[in-house]
């Protein structure tokens, strides 16, 4: 695969799809926090504040990653930036689903940990293809 077919891969299929579930997530969390909270555990596992601060975290990402796909501009700076946004829950999602102990339903659990598995390799993409910008770049 070429640079151009990854990076046209990554802009319309990956970095699109990712945006549309990160709104889908910003909403949920920012709109309807109670209800995420009895989708994954034994509620309350977390304040309904602690829920909207990350669905509006999500939400400006999304928001930003609309406009990258508007403009259809996805340069390495982006993408290291996308890495950076999907590879920080992950380390801060594994702190939380290994050492502490949220009252998670098993099938909650296991979306979370491929949630998790997701936006690691998403992550790793993201910085791979860069880099792979960068030194074709002169």
């Amino acid at each position: 695969m070429s640079v151009e077919a990854a990076h046209r891969f990554t802009l319309r299929r990956l970095f699109l799809g990712d945006m549309v579930l990160n709104w889908v997530l910003g909403v949920a969390l920012t709109v309807v926090p109670g209800w995420v909270d009895r989708l994954l555990g034994y509620s309350p596992l977390l304040p309904a504040l602690i829920y909207r601060v990350i669905g509006i975290i999500f939400l400006l990402f999304a928001g930003w990653q609309t406009i990258i796909v508007i403009r259809r501009k996805l340069g390495a700076a982006a993408l290291f930036f996308a890495a950076f946004m999907a590879l920080v829950p992950v380390i801060l999602l594994t702190i939380a689903l290994v050492w502490m102990d949220f009252a998670l339903y098993q099938a909650a659990r296991v979306v979370l940990w491929v949630g998790n598995v997701y936006m690691f390799l998403l992550g790793a993409w993201y910085t791979s293809l860069g880099f792979w910008l960068m030194r074709r770049s002169p």
